[in-house]
Order: C-alpha cells, then structure tokens, then sequence
C-alpha cells in the first residue's frame, strides 16, 4: 500500500504554516510512516521547477503538488493541475471545478462543515470528500462520512498540517504508488483509497 497525506502547507506559500520549512517534510513523513506528501499551499500552486528542487533535497518520499483554492463558500484541494493562474481567491465552486476537470485535475472538498454548511454546493462536480484531518472535530468528521456516502463520493484523509509535527495525523492509503500528479488524481477520483484518521475513526 501507498500511504500519502494529501493535504500539508509549507511556509513557502501559506503563511498560517510559516514554521513549515519544506526542506523538512521528508523527516516528518518518513517519521510518520508515509510514502508522499501532497503540497497544497492556500491559493498557490508550486511551480514544476519548484518541486524539482525539492524532491532532489527529498528522494525518500514521493512529493506531488497540490492548491487549497479558498473557494466561495468552501475550500477546494485540487490535485492534478498544470496551471492554476485562473482560480483565485473567491472563486465560485462550480467554476473551480470546471478549471480543473479541464485539466485532468480532481477536486476534493476539504474539511466541508468548518466553514459553511455544504448543502448549497454542487455536489455532482466534486470527486472526493475529505473525511478527517486536523482541522476536523469527531462531530464533523462523522458528519462529512455521511455527506460522502449520500452522494456517493469517495472519502480520503489527510493531515491539513500546518505545522511539521502534525505531518501524517491523518493519511489515504492507494493500492499502488501514483507515477504522477495525473495518476494520483485519477487514483483519488477512481475511489480505490482507503481513508485513515486514527484521531478521529478507525
């Protein structure tokens, strides 16, 4: 199995993760066990060139990248893109959706009753929901499983870290190791991941 936190800020981009130095998160997932780590920095996607140097610095653990577009009304990790010059800040869900479904790409619903009550989003352009991480409560967490299942929607964890410590609190297991950021979201949209949020559910 392959064992990857899909959702982990840096203090690159995200300044609410500022002690999150990059060249440090292959210390922290191997510590926590995983295979890759997903950068999702808030509304910033990294450029290749970026990751490239990274993963020089981190050959032990796949790293992949990834963006938190904090959509309206809710926030969106989307991996699987090439450019995200067009999503910004306050983007329609339906509209950041389109973006990326134009690329490939797979949208996930990250944590979807912390901010606003998810009744009113477009349930049928969204392919996964994240069932727990950091970010979730035990009420929160049992009431986006539900959502998930209602709508037939596969359900994967992560850490949200934003701090290196928290790396691998919560993680999504895959059947084989995804070759590339595009494998990876099919794999995600496809259903096949298992989700793990010891924190929160078994």
């Amino acid at each position: 199995m392959f064992k990857i936190d899909l959702h982990v800020h840096t203090g690159r981009y995200s300044q609410c993760a500022e002690t999150v130095d990059p060249y440090r998160i292959e210390e922290h997932a191997l510590r926590a066990g995983l295979d890759g780590v997903v950068l999702t920095d808030h509304d910033i996607l990294w450029a290749e060139e970026e990751l490239v140097l990274l993963v020089e610095r981190s050959p032990a653990v796949r790293l992949f990248r990834g963006i938190e577009v904090s959509a309206k009304g809710a926030h969106l990790v989307i991996i699987g893109l090439e450019d995200a010059g067009s999503l910004h800040r306050g983007i329609p869900v339906a509209d950041a959706c389109n973006i990326a479904h134009g690329q490939a790409a797979c949208v996930i619903l990250a944590h979807p009753y912390r901010d606003a009550d998810p009744g009113g989003l477009p349930m049928d352009l969204l392919d996964a929901v994240e069932v727990g991480s950091t970010s979730f409560t035990p009420q929160e967490s049992t009431l986006a499983r539900g959502l998930a299942k209602r709508f037939g929607k596969p359900q994967v964890a992560s850490s949200d870290a934003h701090a290196l410590s928290r790396i691998g609190w919560g993680w999504t297991e895959l059947p084989d190791p995804p070759s590339h950021e595009g494998e990876l979201a099919a794999m995600i949209t496809s259903g096949i991941g298992s989700p793990f949020a010891p924190g929160l559910f078994p």
